[in-house]
């Protein structure tokens, strides 16, 4: 009996396969199904603003499916965090089989590029290709488009679109995100940062450092931006890995010089944004790797697409990476492709990757700290994350939420989507939750929602350290995904 449920099971994945089930789509916005978030005037913070934003657009979402956790929600009345996965009853040793999790994983790959990376990604109607100068000799490849009134660009925000992992611009999801902000009046620049897509084309001898270098790249990007007439603020989304870089940009644009996860031999080669407050539109975070290190000490063993079907994937895109330039070995392994790239990059001091990684993380990892990254925070954040994402741990925004106090930081975890795919999983949500976010007289960085919370350098300098012991005694030092 058990070998003809595991053969039909089988024969229902190969069917689906087969049919394109586990195959990128595209979901473009519908305009006219958007919900627009109309939060009442006593919503004072972005942590309020998710809640209401979350109540008004939760009948988008499956019927059958319980209700998203917001911020405070994903704390316990002891200030713990919940058991994310006990709450929405998921599995999380499941989350890795395609039987087991087949509707996370099928979101997944619905909303994923799996493709060769492409330097030549198809145009755009309606974007213009440009180059973004973002340090000496280095520049970066992006399509930007215009909202227009009256047949010219109008006066509106921008916001930035970044692909997952060494991503590019042909990835189905920037597009059809870009299309649906300019038609709803905002303007919209996707780019490709170091090592990725058109940009790796023209400039092959500019390494990839994994956020070190390209926060300060995103700083200068959102300052190129808002030198233009056309552009009021900027704003920026991220999917993965992008998500990552998108939260360490906001970091890194409140924090202060001195940081316990910047180290003085690192500190010289970042740049920083002084004055300008950068994405001060918003920032949202569609499924970040919040325990990355984790993902890393994985990636050394190799597994199989019936395994591990998300991370052999992952594997995959490491071994085409390290083969096109030439790293050794070419395997799947993350952390010697991290030490590869730095190698070749203006960051390869002896430690460099240690100091990179520290500047990279924002949980604490074998009894290093997470800094507290998110604390600096001075423009609206939003994390959006699910229960059934086979790669990035969604008890990971819970922990790290019950000991980030900054009302600026928000986090919204859905019981469906998987890993990055929550347009497969409720379309209308989706776009309506991004528009939401960025409406320029309602979202979440409008009417005064931002708090100033910048702080002593003697009081930033004792908090990392003292909330980070707390995180790792509310996990028990203990590998929680």
């Amino acid at each position: 009996m058990k070998r003809r449920i595991g053969l039909i099971l089988a024969g229902g994945a190969l069917l689906c396969a087969a049919t394109g089930c586990f195959s990128e789509r595209t979901f473009e916005a519908d305009l006219s199904r958007i919900v627009h978030v109309n939060s009442p005037k006593d919503v004072r913070t972005v942590r309020e603003w998710a809640v209401a934003a979350e109540r008004e657009l939760r009948p988008l979402l499956p019927a059958h499916h319980k209700p998203p956790l917001t911020t405070n929600e994903l704390t316990a009345a002891d200030q713990k965090p919940i058991d994310v996965y006990r709450h929405f009853s998921t599995d999380p040793n499941a989350l890795a089989s395609v039987f087991r999790n087949f509707y996370g994983m099928m979101h997944t790959a619905q909303c994923s590029h799996t493709t060769v990376p492409s330097h030549d990604p198809p145009p755009w109607p309606g974007f213009e290709d440009v180059w973004i100068p973002v340090a000496d000799g280095v520049r970066v490849f992006g399509r930007l488009g215009f909202a227009r009134e009256n047949g010219r660009p109008a006066l509106a925000d921008c916001i930035v679109v970044l692909p997952g992992l060494l991503g590019d611009l042909s990835v189905e999801r920037t597009r059809t995100i870009a299309n649906a902000l300019v038609k709803s009046g905002l303007h919209v620049l996707a780019i490709e940062l170091r090592g990725y897509g058109r940009t790796d084309a023209e400039q092959p001898n500019v390494y990839y450092n994994f956020g070190v270098l390209e926060t300060g790249d995103l700083l200068a990007i959102a300052q190129w931006l808002q030198a233009k007439p056309e552009v009021r603020r900027t704003g920026l989304i991220g999917f993965c890995w992008g998500a990552n870089h998108a939260l360490l940009a906001a970091w890194d644009d409140g924090r202060a010089d001195e940081h316990v996860s910047v180290s003085p031999h690192l500190a010289p080669f970042l740049r920083r944004a002084k004055g300008t407050r950068c994405y001060e539109a918003g920032v949202i975070a569609f499924s970040p790797v919040l325990v990355f290190e984790e993902i890393v000490e994985r990636s050394k063993t190799p597994t199989s697409a019936w395994v591990d079907p998300v991370l052999n994937t992952l594997q995959d895109g490491t071994r085409d990476r390290k083969l096109a330039k030439g790293h050794t070995p070419a395997d799947g392994n993350l952390r010697t492709l991290i030490d590869a790239e730095f190698a070749c990059s203006p960051v390869n001091y002896p430690g460099a990757v240690e100091d990179g990684l520290d500047y990279l993380r924002f949980m604490p990892f074998r009894g290093r700290t997470g800094g507290d990254k998110l604390e600096s925070a001075r423009v609206p954040v939003l994390i959006v994350h699910a229960s059934t994402d086979p790669l990035a741990s969604a008890q990971a925004v819970a922990d790290l939420m019950a000991t980030t106090k900054n009302p600026n930081v928000a986090a919204i975890v859905l019981e469906g989507g998987g890993h990055v795919g929550f347009a497969a999983y409720a379309k209308d949500w989706f776009y309506s939750l991004i528009l939401g976010f960025f409406d320029q007289q309602n979202g979440a960085g409008s009417r005064g929602r931002l708090r100033d919370v910048r702080v002593s350098h003697a009081e930033r300098q004792r908090l990392p350290a003292r909330r980070a012991d707390r995180q790792c005694r509310l996990s028990g030092g203990r590998r929680r995904d």
